[in-house]
């Protein structure tokens, strides 16, 4: 009588198989992890445009910038050429809605606005995690975030 074979894989082959995803693994998982964070600036940075650039046709229809207390009103209802809101457009309120709705913060999630008009503030003070800063008095728009919140070369996501 003949033995029969075995044919399945011995240990040795699984071990070897089992070291060789952990370091792919291992050199894969931080590059994702990396991909996430790039994401996240990317958005930030394509939702600080946006915004900005609405903020400027704003001015320019207006003749000054929107209202820091009325902010996310102005932007995403209809105005007439003194900022007064309207749900609807008419022959007074024939401006706007300048964006849809206020972007969320990426970074955060939140769609906050905080408002400084102190004029010589150039940038948010970094003392806390929000949604948005905007100046009503330069008219100039931010991330409201900590000082901690930082690219891979250390530039402050508050300060783009």
């Amino acid at each position: 009588m003949k033995r029969a074979e075995a044919t399945g894989f011995t240990l040795v082959e699984i071990l070897v198989v089992v070291i060789l995803l952990g370091i792919l693994a291992a050199i894969v998982l931080p590059q994702v992890g990396n991909a996430v964070n790039i994401s996240r600036e990317s958005n930030l940075r394509e939702n600080l445009a946006k915004i900005r650039m609405q903020i400027e046709v704003y001015e320019n229809e207006h003749g000054g910038l929107p209202d820091g207390e009325q902010f996310v009103e102005q932007m995403t209802k209809y105005t007439d050429f003194h900022g007064n809101v309207s749900d609807t457009p008419d022959d007074e309120h024939r401006f706007g809605p300048y964006l849809e709705q206020m972007p969320a913060n990426p970074v955060t999630g939140s769609r906050e606005v905080r408002v400084s008009g102190d004029g010589s503030e150039y940038f948010p003070p970094g003392d806390a995690d929000g949604g948005w800063w905007y100046n009503e008095v330069t008219g100039r728009f931010y991330a409201d975030l900590t000082d901690e919140h930082v690219t891979a070369e250390g530039e402050p996501y508050n300060r783009f």
